[in-house]
């Protein structure tokens, strides 16, 4: 007889299948013998069903919760009559560790399955709109020189030798698919795990997924609406729907107007944004003490935009000050921001995406000051991408992309409060002591 897996039982008849044992009155597995043969199910990461043991003594012992067994019998569409039960194995009390120790936590099975239907969900979403999915490397020579960001370092030994090569895993796939556009593909895709080193919260794990996408000689607004289209697709009938409304549009010197009540175009200056906010007692215990614009205004998104926007439904806020946007080409008619959005759904940044800088002298002069910001910010000190801005003196033709983070979305279409409960490896920080925990 052929094994059926128990989420693939369906019509009744004779079936093998296989699963871990767990009482039938209880949410969760307990490593404690109980003598009934109606008091069990078994269970798999997808499914648990009711069983009937007809003959409760196998193996010289008493069924026990959390045991791998295989079993034998009649399914009959509620209930498996099991006449033969197999153990396979029985895990010591100390290491037995049941999958779904949370009730309130998203089950592991729910949260596996979700990420693989999202998965066929944007592949689909992409071969209908002709797009190539790609692989590039996630060992780099250079991540970025982004000063938000840490790279993780990673080094090549060769065997038997004393040559290293230094590296770092990518925090993005940006410059690798941007060089591919150089060399002609219009219309690209990528599903990845990216590295950013730095934080382990509730919304952050430092391994985690992203889906990036270029579409050549088209602009931001194509991707926008791409982003708005795939978000409908990954949340309907999920846990957060979204209305038939379409997306909220803000610029970020609207965002700001109302949520803080000032011009943004009036303190794009440090000394000019501490005046306004002083002035209108906004300045929170962290923010009083920096010196640096860039640092004073994200304090304040996250002190009041993001709470503001977290009761307006899903937004896209679009034109972002230069200053945040050091891949992003200026807007032509307004070099004050450039064509940078983001997508907020509840609060909860999902997307950050361009119209992409295509100069390679400018692209250039960006880096080399994000490298000198580094330096005196005491950061680690990065390589430029030279691959890339070698690429972009080829010529890189006129092209928007967008990172849209899958782990969030995940969060979204199945209600999980925490990042850890869609990425079931996370690390973990111990509230006990605050370091970081191996899963």
């Amino acid at each position: 007889m052929t094994h059926t897996p128990l989420h693939l039982l369906t019509a009744p008849g004779n079936v093998q299948t296989a699963g871990r044992l767990r009482k039938k009155t209880s949410e969760l597995p307990k490593t404690e013998s109980v003598g009934s043969p109606d008091a069990w199910q078994i269970y798999n990461a997808h499914r648990a069903i009711d069983l009937h043991i007809t003959d409760p003594i196998y193996l010289n012992s008493q069924p026990v919760s959390g045991q791998l067994v295989a079993a034998r019998g009649y399914w009959n569409g509620a209930c498996l009559q099991a006449d033969e039960l197999e153990l396979v194995f029985t895990p010591s009390i100390e290491h037995f560790q049941p999958t779904n120790s949370d009730p309130e936590k998203l089950p592991l099975g729910k949260a596996v399955r979700a990420r693989s239907e999202l998965n066929a969900k944007i592949r689909n979403f992409f071969a209908q709109q002709d797009f190539l999915e790609v692989e590039t490397p996630g060992w780099v020579e250079s991540a970025g020189t982004d000063i938000y960001l840490n790279p993780f370092e990673a080094q090549f030994r060769l065997e038997a030798s004393t040559y290293t090569l230094d590296g770092h895993l990518h925090t993005s796939p940006e410059f690798a698919m941007k060089r591919l556009l150089c060399q002609g593909f219009e219309r690209i895709y990528q599903l990845t795990r990216v590295w950013r080193n730095g934080e382990v919260t509730d919304l952050h794990n430092p391994e985690f997924t992203i889906l990036e996408w270029y579409r050549a000689w088209q602009n931001v607004e194509d991707i926008i609406q791409d982003v708005e289209n795939i978000t409908r697709i990954a949340l309907h009938n999920s846990a957060r729907p979204v209305s038939d409304a379409p997306f909220l549009r803000l610029t970020m010197r609207e965002a700001v107007e109302r949520s803080m009540h000032f011009d943004l175009y009036d303190a794009l200056d440090f000394e000019s944004l501490h005046a306004i906010v002083r002035s209108k007692n906004l300045l929170g215990p962290r923010a009083g003490h920096t010196k640096r614009w860039d640092d004073l205004f994200f304090e304040l998104v996250i002190t009041y935009l993001d709470p503001y926007l977290a009761k307006i439904g899903p937004t896209f806020i679009t034109e972002w000050p230069s200053e945040l946007a050091v891949l992003a080409r200026k807007k032509p008619d307004d070099p004050r921001v450039a064509e940078r959005f983001e997508l907020y759904i509840d609060g909860l940044e999902l997307a950050n995406g361009f119209g992409e800088l295509t100069d390679p002298v400018e692209q250039t002069t960006r880096f080399e000051h994000d490298l000198v910001e580094r330096k005196q910010l005491e950061r680690e000190s990065l390589p430029l991408p030279r691959g890339f801005l070698q690429a972009l003196h080829t010529g890189m033709p006129p092209s928007a992309g967008v990172a849209l983070g899958v782990d969030r979305l995940l969060m979204l279409a199945t209600g999980a409060r925490t990042i850890s409960e869609v990425l079931p490896f996370a690390l973990r920080r111990n509230p006990e002591t605050g370091n970081i925990d191996w899963p």
